[in-house]
C-alpha cells in the first residue's frame, strides 16, 4: 500500500522515510502529519481510528466490551512518531544504517478508551535527546486525544543505532 502523507514534510524524504522504515508502511500508523515544529521538537498527527489495526479487528465487541484501539497500537503509535524525530530532526536514516528500538517506557496511562471511530490526535515532544555519531537516544512525552479528551498520555525513552559495519555521510 503506498500512501503519500498530506502534511508539512517534505514529501521526497517522507516517501525515503516509508520505503525504508525497518517495518512494512501499514504498521506506521500515522495518516497525517499536522504540525512539526523542528525548534521545539514537537510533532502533532492523526490517526484513523477505522483503520486495519491488527488487535482492534480481533476484537469480540459486545455489551462490555465496546470496540477501541488497544494498548498495544496506541504503544506502536508511539513508536511510529518517535521514529520520524529520528528521521526528521536527527538524520537516522534507515538505508544509512539505522534502526530503532524501544528501550523503556517510563510511564504508559491509559486515561480513557479510544473509540474505534473518531480519530486520534497525536502529539510528542522531546524530553531529552543524548546525540553522537552512531547512538541516538531520546525520551519523549506522547498525548493522544480524541475528540478533545486525552486518552493516552506517555512517558518513552527509544534508542536509534548505527549499524558499525556502516560508513557515516561525508559531511
Amino acid at each position: 500500500m503506498k500512501r503519500a502523507l498530506p502534511g508539512p514534510l517534505d514529501p521526497e524524504s517522507f516517501r525515503r522515510f516509508l520505503d525504508t522504515f525497518m517495518y512494512r508502511e501499514a504498521a506506521f500508523l500515522i495518516d497525517e502529519i499536522l504540525a512539526v515544529d523542528a525548534a521545539l521538537h514537537r510533532i502533532a498527527a492523526r490517526m484513523e481510528t477505522t483503520r486495519d489495526l491488527p488487535f482492534a479487528r480481533q476484537q469480540r465487541v459486545g455489551p462490555g466490551h465496546p470496540a477501541h484501539v488497544s494498548g498495544a497500537e496506541l504503544v506502536m503509535a508511539t513508536s511510529s512518531l518517535g521514529c520520524l524525530h529520528a528521521w526528521f530532526f536527527h538524520d537516522c536514516r534507515w538505508d544509512e544504517g539505522w534502526s530503532g528500538f524501544g528501550s523503556r517506557i517510563h510511564r504508559a496511562d491509559f486515561k480513557k478508551l479510544a473509540r474505534i471511530g473518531p480519530p486520534l490526535r497525536l502529539e510528542s515532544r522531546e524530553l531529552r535527546a543524548r546525540v553522537g555519531n552512531r547512538r541516538v537516544v531520546l525520551r519523549f512525552e506522547f498525548d493522544f486525544w480524541q475528540e478533545d479528551v486525552l486518552v493516552y498520555r506517555g512517558d518513552q525513552t527509544a534508542m536509534f543505532l548505527r549499524d558499525e559495519r556502516t560508513e557515516p555521510p561525508e559531511s
